[in-house]
């Protein structure tokens, strides 16, 4: 996501890499379209071209920032420090998620409250806090309760505790932390290895056992940016990887199902279940890592201003996947009670994208203020 086949210099600063940024800007508005079943513009989004879809760019891309951010404090023996700040980071999402379900619950609220319609409640999987308030406020507390549209914050959440060891691992050989993380994808796969939901009985939508191991290999590519030893571009994996994308951009759309079962192999490796990972979602995303590495995205942003907005999107991809989430079930209210409709489809897409924008322009032009104002007192006083 770095250079072009054409670089001879793979060595890119990591402060200095506007691809990352830019296509997390991408997964997040993507993740806002898709988050509103039934709009027009869903059947655009890349789900409908492909086994993955943008979770798992949001999840690997989250990888490579955390490496980007922590692995080089591991690396100069400050393991301790960056435990710290992870450990910092993950009690500011889990306070963003717990924030996150109380305003989209008290939207639905207010949608049950005018329509009488508790089916509200239902789809969201929010009923249990109605019904079972106790159970379910533990529940919230503890992660155990998986609202639907709200569960990739609890994800991260896990994937960030479960970081300084990974840290650690890819700090001593990244071959390390890829085989321990590999090792546990392969054993979670195998043995039905999952976290249990509370007080509903079932299991975590996004299997953190089994999403790990795309956190890790981010976390790999993060460090391989960090080295400057990102693998030499090949003709072969490219387009083996291109062709990958291209079947299975044609599976998805001619709506094929093959009509053998190999109930011989194991089901992650044919079946596509996003739950738990299953190989050919993480080998789609794979392959369209490896794509769009090798194309001049990092060029062509250098030298195009228009995309900067969407880069500033994906640099505060926290507050902005928040607003996203509470806009996409406003949105989920809006459209039954409104009748839906193209041209509501379009006021709506095209205000929350707007409003994504503007919060991060906000949060943007604030981090600069604040940056040059620490630059200012750390400059020695003028001489009269």
């Amino acid at each position: 996501m770095h250079s072009s086949p054409s670089s001879q210099d793979t060595r890119v600063p990591a402060d200095r890499i506007l691809s990352v940024d830019f296509w997390r800007g991408v997964a997040l508005l993507t993740i806002f379209i898709n988050h509103i079943p039934g709009n027009v513009f869903e059947r655009l989004t890349h789900r409908n071209f492909g086994f993955s879809d943008a979770t798992e760019l949001f999840v690997m891309l989250a990888g490579v920032a955390s490496a980007l951010a922590y692995l080089p404090r591991f690396m100069a023996g400050e393991g301790a420090s960056a435990t710290v700040r992870i450990a910092q980071r993950t009690v500011q999402i889990y306070m963003a998620h717990i924030v996150l379900i109380v305003c989209c619950a008290a939207i639905i609220a207010q949608a049950v409250a005018t329509s009488g319609d508790f089916r509200f409640f239902e789809a969201i999987h929010l009923d249990v806090l109605i019904n079972d308030t106790v159970p379910g406020l533990i529940g919230l507390a503890g992660l155990g309760l998986q609202p639907a549209y709200m569960n990739v914050l609890p994800l991260y959440i896990v994937l960030l505790l479960m970081t300084p060891a990974f840290m650690m691992f890819a700090s001593r050989s990244l071959a390390l932390a890829l085989g321990a993380s590999a090792a546990l994808y392969l054993a979670a796969q195998i043995f039905y290895l999952n976290l249990p939901t509370f007080p509903v009985g079932g299991w975590w939508f996004f299997n953190p056992l089994c999403w790990q191991f795309l956190f890790v290999i981010g976390i790999a590519i993060g460090a391989l940016i960090l080295n400057g030893r990102m693998p030499a571009y090949s003709p072969v994996l490219f387009w083996v990887s291109s062709t990958y994308l291209a079947v299975s951009a044609v599976w998805i759309v001619s709506g094929f199902w093959p009509g053998w079962n190999p109930q011989w192999l194991p089901r992650f490796i044919w079946d596509f279940d996003k739950t738990n990972l299953f190989l050919p979602r993480l080998v789609h995303v794979l392959a369209l890592t490896y794509v769009a590495a090798y194309l001049p995205v990092e060029r062509w942003l250098r030298g195009n201003s228009l995309m900067q907005p969407l880069i500033v999107l994906g640099r505060h991809s926290l507050p902005v996947f928040c607003l996203g989430t509470v806009l996409a079930i406003a949105a989920q209210v809006i459209r039954p009670l409104a009748n839906g409709g193209l041209a509501l489809d379009i006021i709506i897409i095209s205000g929350g994208i707007l409003a994504q924008f503007i919060l991060s322009g906000v949060l943007e032009w604030y981090r600069k203020g604040q940056a040059a104002s620490a630059a200012l007192r750390r400059a020695p006083a003028s001489r009269l």
